[in-house]
């Protein structure tokens, strides 16, 4: 275990608050946007799924490992995106699923931990909720598990990407100097905005990189012949 994370697999739940007729399936399982016209069923995915799937970068499209059936927001797919691979999975865990908030999504991240934690960090930051907050834990700890280890979880991964971020932002001012563009990723790091921390960064490595221009007369060039000036017919000879 590495600072209390697994080194190889990160695996968390959380709470579904919204789920609407967002997205669907076609034949070969292959989750859509419900208006795709190869969808042959309805997907709830949620508004966890969703904002997962939005946060991953280079994400394959996802394919179902659990089609959705009379309860259309039962379900597993998984996806992977280089060397991370994702499963989530939908279930309700009280009041027979009745309600959107009945259902919880278990994530499952395998890869680098970096690479998790960062994925686990932006998902927090982008929900409206915090998704270990579940309306009833008497039911999560019953049914799911131990609901302050899962918090404790989330919170692991989300001060691991901190660390990594923050850690980040003072290689590249030790590299480059303190800076307007350094103060704006630490802005951006404290109001949980990972992506503003790397345009921040980004932008002072473009404004420090070196570009070499030659020499240029402004008049243009002269060119002396000794002798005739060589004449060149770029006319084509009739026949």
């Amino acid at each position: 275990m590495q600072g209390g994370l697994d080194p190889m697999t990160s695996v968390l739940h959380a709470q579904v608050r919204k789920a609407g007729p967002t997205h669907g399936h076609d034949e070969e399982g292959n989750i859509r946007p419900k208006a795709h016209p190869a969808n042959v069923s309805t997907v709830y995915l949620g508004d966890v799924a969703s904002t997962l799937l939005k946060v991953i970068p280079g994400l394959e499209t996802p394919r179902m490992d659990k089609r959705p059936g009379f309860d259309e927001q039962s379900w597993r797919f998984s996806a992977n995106s280089g060397d991370l691979r994702l499963s989530i999975k939908s279930n309700s865990y009280w009041g027979f699923g009745l309600l959107t908030k009945c259902y919880f999504n278990t994530i499952t991240l395998d890869g680098p931990l970096e690479t998790r934690a960062r994925i686990i960090f932006d998902l927090a930051a982008a929900l409206p909720h915090n998704p270990w907050e579940f309306s009833m834990k008497g039911s999560f700890n019953r049914k799911v598990g131990n609901i302050r280890e899962n918090e404790e979880a989330w919170k692991s991964h989300r001060l691991r990407a901190r660390e990594d971020l923050s850690e980040l932002i003072e290689t590249v001012k030790n590299a480059k100097g303190d800076c307007n563009e350094i103060e704006i990723a630490r802005n951006a790091l404290a109001d949980d905005n990972a992506p503003g921390v790397m345009r921040a960064l980004a932008r002072l490595e473009a404004d420090s990189i070196d570009v070499e221009v030659e020499d240029v007369d402004p008049d243009g060039i002269i060119l002396d012949f000794d002798g005739d000036i060589p004449l060149v017919d770029l006319t084509d000879e009739e026949e």
